[in-house]
């Protein structure tokens, strides 16, 4: 399981230390949706126009990683990433380049400087996330977890209208934390209808974890459970729902340089 968090979802797998990254890139444009996406994929965020001016953050304050475009004003990306590697006090800084670039030389240079991903724009937050969450973290998370709202219903389903208080609190394509007044035991499986908002999925679910009242990291009832058994048209919703959400109300593919993020 997966995005995000150091709120509700820490109580799915254990809180975790959130991380803070440097984004650079000269486009204002793709500056602003880069760095809003990684907000809410519960990063901090110092962002920045010019390779120099995030060498001066890099050296005031190490970051857990540096996400660079190649092409900036000034000193380019490949030069900023050679900064970075080859300076002892930096170079454990894990360097991910994130370009509009489709020049295969400059991959294969940022490649040989030892930059942890290539990744080309557009892309997707999954993608995204799953390149930083394998730079920068010792077990890393495969799936993004969202941090949500959603009503659910757990148990047999006679297609009564939901309990109310039984909520999805974040949601990942393998799984999802539910707050919920009566937590199931560990390792019960049980059937889960999900009420997404334009779609009811309905799975079925074993029980990772679970809390009684005053217990856990919120001391709150829940519990965290894993899917093992879900369809892959399901699977497909969950992770459109969950991209929409993260990427909802930042500037549209039109609105950034003609470019489809």
């Amino acid at each position: 399981m997966a995005e995000t968090a150091v709120s509700q979802t820490g109580a799915m797998s254990g809180d975790r230390v959130k991380r803070t990254l440097v984004v650079v890139d000269s486009d204002g444009s793709h500056l602003y949706y880069t760095s809003m996406m990684l907000q809410r994929l519960e990063y901090n965020i110092h962002s920045s126009k010019t390779a120099e001016d995030a060498l001066e953050i890099v050296d005031a304050a190490p970051p857990a990683l540096v996400l660079t475009e190649i092409s900036l004003s000034g000193m380019d990306g490949l030069e900023l990433l050679r900064k970075v590697k080859r300076n002892p006090r930096t170079n454990a800084i894990p360097v991910i380049v994130l370009t509009s670039s489709r020049d295969p030389l400059v991959k294969e240079a940022c490649l040989a400087e030892g930059c942890k991903a290539y990744l080309q724009k557009p892309v997707d937050p999954d993608v995204l996330y799953a390149a930083i969450q394998k730079a920068t973290e010792s077990v890393p998370r495969k799936y993004i977890r969202l941090n949500t709202c959603l009503n659910v219903i757990v148990g047999d389903d006679p297609a009564e209208s939901p309990v109310m208080g039984d909520y999805i609190t974040a949601l990942s394509e393998n799984g999802m934390y539910i707050s919920t007044a009566k937590p199931r035991p560990v390792g019960l499986q049980v059937p889960i209808a999900i009420l997404l908002k334009t779609a009811k999925i309905k799975v079925e679910g074993m029980v990772l974890y679970s809390f009684k009242q005053g217990e856990g990291p919120l001391r709150t009832p829940g519990m965290g459970v894993k899917f093992v058994r879900i369809k892959d048209e399901d699977q497909a919703l969950i992770r459109s729902f969950i991209k929409q959400e993260i990427t909802k109300g930042i500037l549209t593919a039109g609105q950034i340089g003609g470019a489809a993020l």
